[in-house]
C-alpha cells in the first residue's frame, strides 16, 4: 500500500466527522498523523525502541518505517452521559500492509463506561508512568477485539463521607492472531480487576486484585476446547473440560495482587506499590510461599522544571512457588504417576514397597504425599514450577501477535531464536524467559519549554523458564546444556528527545537512541520521526 493510498483512506475516514461536528450536540474531534523510522544493527531491535508501544513495531529484527493516522471523537449528550470513539490505522514496512490498529466506540454514564471494539485493557497504572510495564495487561501488545465494562477512576462509595473509594472492570476479548504451530486458535480472554482505596486526604492506601484467563478455542490439532465460563470466572475446576482442568482450574490463569498508597506531597503526587504475581492456588498464598514481586515508586514531579515523572522499580519473578514439581506423584519408568493414581491402585502398599522400600499395611493420602515429597521432590513442596505467562494447555501463553501481554522483560521463543539461533530451547511454550530479577529506572521532563526528554535504563538477570529447564515439568532431569542456568545478565537503555516548534505547536519532531548489551544479545539503534496534530 503506497503512502498516497494510506492518507487518502485516512482523510476519507475523517470527512464525516468534520460535518458532524457542526450539529448542536457538543462534539470534540482530534486527529493526528505521524511517520517514524527505526534503524538498528542485525540482531533484535533494542528493547525500549519497540516495547510498550502497543505492538506497533515488529519486535524481531529488521529496519522499519511506521506510519500512523488516527482520530478521536467525544461528545456530550447530557451532563452525565458522553460518547467516545477512536480509530487508528497503521502501516509498518515489515508487515507490508495497512491494518486497523485501534477502533472502538463507547459511552460513559457518570463513573461507569462501556466500550466495544479493538482497544487496550491497561488498568493497573492510571497516571504518567515511566516503568518497565505492567506485569499483567499493559501496553506492550497490539490491541485486540474486546468488550469492556469498567469504573476506570476511583469513585466514592455512598455513606462513607467520600472516604472509601472503588474502581474495577471486566473485559471479554478474542485472540484471533496466529499463535504458532503448536498454539491454539480462536482463544478467548477473560480479564477483570477490582481496587479499593481509603481517601484520608493526603494519604490514600489501596489494595487491588487483577485476574486474566485464557479459555476456549481449539487445540493445535483442531479439536475444540470446551468453554465453561463460570468455572473460568471463579478459577474453579471443570468436569465439562476434564483432564487437569477438572482438578485444577478451567483455562489458564494469571493473577496480580497490588498493594500500595498514593500520597500528595509538596513536590508532587507519589505512588508506592508492591505487586505480587501468581498463577495458581499455591502462588496466591503470598504470605506463605510467594516471594515474587514488583516493587516501585512512581512520582509525578512538580516544582522541578527539567523533571516531570520518575519511576524506579525492582522486579523478581524467579521463585514461582519453588522448583518442586507442580503436583504430588512419582516417576515410574520415566513416566509420571499422580498421587491419585497411586491411591487408586489395587495395592498401594505393594507400590510403596516396590518403589520406595517402605513396608506398611495401610496408607493415607497424606502419608504417601510425605514420602513423595522427601524421596521424589527432594524435600521441596509440591505446587511449584508455576510458569508465569505460560500454560501447558495454551502454549501461546499470554502473547498477542507474538508480543507479551504484560512485562516486556519476559522474553519469547521467537526473540531468543532470532538472537541466538543455536540455543536449544525445550518444549513448545511461547515465553521461554519468565524468571528474572530486574532493576529499572525511567524518567522524563523538559529541557526547554519546547524540548522534552525521556530516558530508561534496565538491568536484568534472566533464568529462563521452568518449562524449558525441566521439560515436561514432572521430572528432575534438567535439560542438557540448559542455556539460562545460573542466570544471564542483560542491559536495556534508551534516551529520547521531542521538539515542538514554538510557532507551529501542532508539529513535533522526535528521536531516540538506544542500546542493549549483555549475555543474551547486543543491539544498538535509533529512531527518528515527525508527528502532526491535524485539528
Amino acid at each position: 500500500m503506497t503512502a498516497i493510498r494510506f492518507y487518502i483512506l485516512f482523510l476519507s475516514l475523517l470527512f464525516p466527522f468534520f460535518t458532524e461536528a457542526q450539529v448542536s450536540i457538543p462534539v470534540k474531534v482530534s486527529g493526528n498523523t505521524s511517520a517514524n523510522a527505526l534503524v538498528h544493527n542485525e540482531t533484535l531491535p533494542p528493547l525500549w525502541q519497540v516495547a510498550r508501544q502497543e505492538g506497533r513495531w515488529d519486535y524481531l529484527g529488521g529496519n522499519q518505517i511506521l506510519g500512523i493516522a488516527g482520530m478521536q471523537i467525544t461528545g456530550t449528550l447530557t451532563n452525565s452521559l458522553t460518547f467516545q470513539g477512536k480509530i487508528e490505522m497503521d502501516y509498518n514496512s515489515r508487515m507490508e500492509k495497512l491494518y486497523l490498529h485501534t477502533g472502538w466506540a463507547g459511552v460513559k454514564w457518570g463513573h461507569l463506561s462501556v466500550k466495544a471494539g479493538r482497544h487496550l485493557f491497561a488498568p493497573i497504572f492510571t497516571s504518567d508512568y515511566s516503568g518497565s510495564g505492567s506485569y499483567l495487561f499493559g501496553d506492550n501488545h497490539r490491541p485486540m477485539n474486546r468488550i469492556t465494562l469498567e469504573i476506570a477512576d476511583f469513585a466514592p462509595l455512598p455513606y462513607t463521607d467520600d472516604r472509601l473509594e472503588v474502581r474495577g472492570g471486566i473485559s471479554q476479548g478474542w485472540l484471533n492472531d496466529d499463535r504458532g504451530e503448536f498454539g491454539n486458535s480462536n482463544v478467548l480472554l477473560h480479564e477483570k480487576y477490582a481496587y479499593i482505596r481509603w481517601n484520608s486526604g493526603r494519604w490514600k492506601p489501596y489494595l487491588g486484585l487483577n485476574h486474566s484467563s485464557l479459555f476456549g478455542g481449539t487445540h493445535s490439532n483442531g479439536d475444540d476446547i470446551p468453554v465453561d465460563f463460570w468455572a473460568t470466572f471463579f478459577a474453579q475446576g471443570s468436569k465439562k473440560i476434564g483432564g487437569g482442568e477438572a482438578a485444577n482450574a478451567a483455562g489458564a490463569h494469571m493473577g496480580l495482587y497490588d498493594f500500595g498508597f498514593f500520597a500528595n506531597t509538596p513536590h508532587g503526587a507519589v505512588q508506592i506499590y508492591y505487586q505480587i504475581p501468581f498463577s495458581d492456588g499455591s502462588g496466591m498464598l503470598f504470605w506463605h510461599r510467594n516471594t515474587d514481586h514488583v516493587a516501585g515508586i512512581n512520582w509525578q514531579v512538580t516544582g522541578i522544571n527539567w523533571l516531570s515523572n520518575l519511576t524506579i522499580e525492582w522486579a523478581q519473578t524467579t521463585y514461582q512457588s519453588g522448583n518442586g514439581m507442580p503436583d504430588p506423584g512419582a516417576i515410574v519408568d520415566d513416566k509420571y504417576v499422580s498421587i491419585t493414581e497411586i491411591m487408586n491402585m489395587e495395592s498401594t502398599s505393594a507400590f510403596m514397597l516396590e518403589y520406595f522400600d517402605i513396608s506398611q499395611d495401610e496408607w493415607t493420602t497424606q502419608e504417601v504425599k510425605d514420602v513423595l515429597k522427601e524421596q521424589v521432590n527432594h524435600g521441596n513442596e509440591f505446587g511449584g514450577r508455576d510458569g508465569y505467562m505460560n500454560n501447558g494447555l495454551y502454549p501461546g501463553g499470554w502473547t498477542h501477535h507474538g508480543q507479551v501481554m504484560g512485562s516486556p522483560l519476559n522474553l519469547t521463543r521467537e526473540q531468543m531464536l532470532y538472537a541466538r539461533p543455536n540455543v536449544s530451547l525445550k518444549g513448545h511454550e511461547a515465553i521461554v524467559n519468565d524468571r528474572f530479577s530486574a532493576l529499572h529506572a525511567g524518567a522524563k521532563g523538559n529541557i526547554l519549554p519546547q524540548l522534552r526528554w525521556n530516558a530508561m535504563i534496565t538491568w536484568s538477570r534472566n533464568f529462563g523458564s521452568y518449562y524449558s529447564q525441566y521439560p515436561g515439568r514432572y521430572t528432575w532431569n534438567e535439560a542438557e546444556d540448559y542455556w539460562f542456568k545460573g542466570g544471564r545478565e542483560q542491559w536495556y537503555m534508551l534516551f529520547g528527545l521531542q521538539w515542538t516548534p514554538s510557532r507551529l505547536e501542532q508539529l513535533s519532531f522526535n528521536s531516540t537512541m538506544s542500546m542493549d548489551t549483555g549475555e543474551i544479545y547486543q543491539s544498538a539503534g535509533f529512531t527518528i520521526g515527525v508527528s502532526y496534530k491535524l485539528y
